[in-house]
């Protein structure tokens, strides 16, 4: 069994020949959806949540990196 590309000894075929990629799961077409912008992806609610946290983790780092007084 000769492997690509197979030389005829003027053509060589199969040349620029590159297997198809793998078909993805369900969690990476979900993951990719979500990634480009599908909001189908998210319910509203996960949304609000993922938007609550990194709120709270903005406010928390700011909070350190300016030093915050604790007795306020």
């Amino acid at each position: 069994m000769k492997h690509t590309p197979y030389d005829t000894g003027k053509v060589k075929i199969g040349l620029l020949y590159t297997p198809p990629p793998p078909v993805p799961t369900p969690e990476e077409t979900w993951t990719q959806g979500v990634l480009l912008g599908d909001r189908r992806g998210l319910s509203d609610v996960a949304l609000s949540t993922i938007q609550a946290v990194a709120s709270i983790l903005i406010i928390v780092l700011v909070m350190l990196l300016l030093g915050g007084n604790h007795n306020a």
